[in-house]
């Protein structure tokens, strides 16, 4: 058999050791480039059995992308079965992701009579760190950063044990061999004077798998309000970490995939429903009624927990806003100093810095915000051999990508390429996912926009590039992971991309597939006053919507900012005559001038923080008569929201409620979407739609639209195994690249 996959280091061999034992096999097993080869002697019946339980019984951090085996001739009779030292040859090496603690490790985390009681650092071949920790390949411990960290006879011993559960196990450690902690300022007891701190209410950065977090009691409102003011972060959600699924339910009402999903060895972020009467402090998530969950994945996470009396704790990335998060030691003690009272950390180097991975439930499966941690190194499979390229994603929440063959290999969430830190970190991951996955690209796509620093990054590349529109690389990344070739719809909704033509796209119809794609509609196009000022005070896009109908009128918007009348021609000057506003036809920016007029915000913080509270607000209403919008036809057909705005001003005016206009806002843009594809498919006869953008991380709008297109006999389909915003944009382009080469 030859075994391709994440079958390294996650205890497979010992996994074939004992299931060859089990079944009276002989023969033997050993690690090869490409993943494990293993030879097995017996009856038929014995090696029938062998093939149906390998699959079947994993262990929980394996993975089989792909199996091949053929019969040899018996030359002669073997006795027992071997592990054998590696083989050489052609390698396509796979790193398995980290992993959270496992139950028996969990177990022995908390057994006084065991030799690893509350050791932080416990792990074996089913859990914790090894993306953050590999260093080159082939994955064993000198090419770890525990290679700092020689083990002691006993760990030596189950190391070396093809029936211990610890075989193998590139990161196990002891309290005698193992990493150690420390806090920042010194303490005897570093982790019991962190835990006071926390119980006092104050702030301490802990070093976790992939980087620094900042940990307050989640409880506390005077606490989360100090490491907002510190942070300067004031109204984007904190993710809250807590011990157990027990705790969890407390916090939340949770559904069973969800739990299924917080209790996964991925261990992510899951954003669920909040309970009413959650003992969580409001300004974690404030004005919204979900919240970002997690279980403590790690064993230094769980001690945070054991008989300290906390219940949860805000667990937010340690780093400035558009910075990477913090994973090295100097620089967390420098940057750290004004924001945490005090700095638990240890002696283990991170390798990679990791985020924790965002999702939350669609339509009973996983949605990603971001696929970091838990996730990345594993591969995506594509429909079609894109060869070995390098793709370098966005300037938001960017991603970068290599593929090799049928593969494509999406790195964990770097940030926004907005600073040198971020673009060392971009450099630093590219470097080190092709080093690991060896993969020497001979081809690098990049967004055709001439200033973002990944598309400059490429072209000093010298290899041969190719420029991917920004909304066709969304639409390329949708189909690739749903496998899906040839021609169809694309609905591709967000904030912003550099167009064909020059202006800023966001809420595009496009037809076509990987090679080329032809627009065949769009928002109609508005001024954006003030350029990316518009996208921080959604006042601006509400009187850009409304100034050709209403004028001066705008001025009367209920919430519209009182200016002096020299403001006021100013702004009259830039919608007329284009001064600082580009054209765009950002659907994002749209979600902002509704939130404004109906109350629901007043400015974006963050990303997105407007059409999230449009959202929230649309959830708790019934589904009310649709608002009114207008299709343009011509080439490209143009969705004028204009109609939609006037109508929700109107209703507002004569009482209806802000929640239930809302939700029209979301129902009356799922219709105009369905009419759009209509037309579409009139032209062309195409019946194919996919989703992609930003945009549509609303839920509420993603089920309208999905509900209404199924039902006019479309085939949907969404984002599953990566970000639908700009976090997937990397994979787009690689395909895209691949297909045009």
């Amino acid at each position: 058999m030859r075994i391709a996959g994440i079958v390294q280091g996650v205890g497979f061999r010992p996994f074939v050791f004992r299931l060859a034992a089990e079944l009276g096999l002989t023969g033997w097993v050993r690690n090869s480039p490409a993943g494990v080869e293993l030879e097995l002697q017996g009856r038929a019946e014995q090696l029938a059995g062998f093939r149906q339980r390998l699959q079947a019984e994993l262990p929980p951090l394996a993975v089989i992308s792909s199996l091949e085996f053929r019969d040899l001739l018996l030359l002669h009779d073997e006795t027992g079965f071997v592990i054998l030292a590696s083989s050489d040859g052609r390698r396509e090496p796979q790193i398995a992701p980290d992993s959270a603690l496992c139950v028996d490790c969990l177990r022995e985390l908390s057994d006084p009579a065991d030799r690893r009681y509350r050791h932080p650092f416990i792990t074996c071949t089913n859990c914790g760190p090894r993306w953050t920790i590999v260093t080159g390949i082939p994955y064993d411990r000198p090419l770890t950063t525990m290679a700092a960290f020689p083990l002691c006879p006993d760990c030596e011993a189950e190391y070396r044990n093809p029936l211990d559960r610890r075989f193998h196990a590139q990161p196990i450690a002891c309290p005698d061999c193992g990493p150690r902690l420390s806090l920042v300022p010194g303490h005897a007891d570093p982790l019991g004077q962190a835990i006071a701190l926390l119980q006092q209410g104050l702030i301490v950065a802990i070093k976790g798998l992939g980087g620094y977090h900042l940990a307050v009691d989640a409880c506390n409102n005077q606490a989360v309000a100090r490491l907002r003011q510190r942070k300067q972060r004031d109204e984007k959600p904190f993710a809250v970490m807590v011990p157990d699924l027990v705790t969890a339910r407390q916090l939340a009402e949770l559904e069973e995939l969800e739990e299924r999903l917080l209790a996964a060895p991925e261990a992510p972020v899951v954003i669920v429903r909040s309970r009413t009467a959650t003992p969580v402090a409001e300004l974690v998530a404030p004005d919204s009624r979900w919240i970002g969950l997690m279980l403590a994945y790690t064993p230094l996470h769980q001690l945070l927990f054991a008989d300290t009396g906390l219940k949860a704790l805000v667990m937010t990335s340690a780093n400035a806003s558009d910075e990477p998060m913090l994973s090295d030691d100097a620089e967390a003690a420098e940057q750290l100093a004004g924001i945490a009272d005090a700095i638990l950390t240890h002696n283990r180097v991170i390798q990679v810095r990791t985020d924790d991975s965002v999702l939350r439930v669609f339509q009973g499966r996983p949605l990603f915000y971001r696929r970091s941690r838990g996730y990345v190194p594993r591969p995506v499979p594509l429909p079609f051999d894109a060869g070995k390229i390098l793709a370098v994603g966005a300037e938001l929440k960017n991603t970068v990508c290599l593929t090799r063959g049928r593969e494509a290999f999406l790195s964990q969430h770097i940030g926004d390429l907005k600073n040198e830190a971020t673009l060392d970190t971009f450099c630093r991951t590219i470097d080190h996912l092709g080093t690991i996955m060896e993969i020497k690209p001979e081809l690098v796509a990049c967004d055709r926009h001439p200033d973002y620093l990944s598309t400059r990054y490429a072209e000093e590349l010298g290899l041969p590039l190719v420029r991917v529109q920004h909304h066709h690389a969304h639409m390329a990344s949708c189909m690739a992971e749903n496998g899906l070739d040839g021609d169809l719809i694309g609905v591709i909704f967000d904030g912003t991309g550099l167009g064909d033509d020059g202006t800023v796209w966001g809420g595009e119809f496009l037809v076509g597939g990987y090679g080329a794609v032809e627009r065949a509609g769009h928002l109609k196009q508005v001024r954006l006053p003030g350029g990316d000022l518009a996208a921080r005070e959604p006042w601006r896009m509400a009187a850009a919507w409304l100034w050709e109908p209403l004028g001066d009128g705008i001025w009367q918007l209920p919430g519209m900012p009182v200016l002096a009348a020299t403001d006021r021609q100013l702004l009259q000057a830039v919608l007329e005559r284009g001064i600082n506003a580009p054209l765009t036809s950002s659907m994002g920016r749209l979600f902002d001038a509704a939130a404004f007029l109906v109350g629901a915000a007043t400015r974006n913080s963050f990303d997105g923080q407007a059409g999230m509270a449009l959202e929230a607000l649309a959830e708790a209403a019934a589904a009310p008569e649709l608002l009114l919008y207008r299709l343009q036809p011509g080439t490209p057909f143009q969705l004028d929201p204009a109609p939609l705005l006037l109508g929700l001003l109107q209703r507002l005016q004569a009482g209806e409620s802000s929640a239930s206009l809302a939700r029209a806002f979301h129902a009356g843009l799922a219709a105009a979407v369905v009419d759009g594809c209509d037309l579409i498919r009139q032209e062309t006869g195409l019946d194919r739609v996919v989703l992609s953008g930003g945009v549509f991380q609303n839920r509420l709008l993603t089920e309208l639209v999905y509900t209404f297109l199924a039902k006019s006999n479309f085939s949907v389909f969404i984002h599953r195994l990566v970000p639908p915003n700009d976090g997937g944009i990397a994979l787009g382009q690689a395909v895209i690249a691949a297909k045009r080469s």
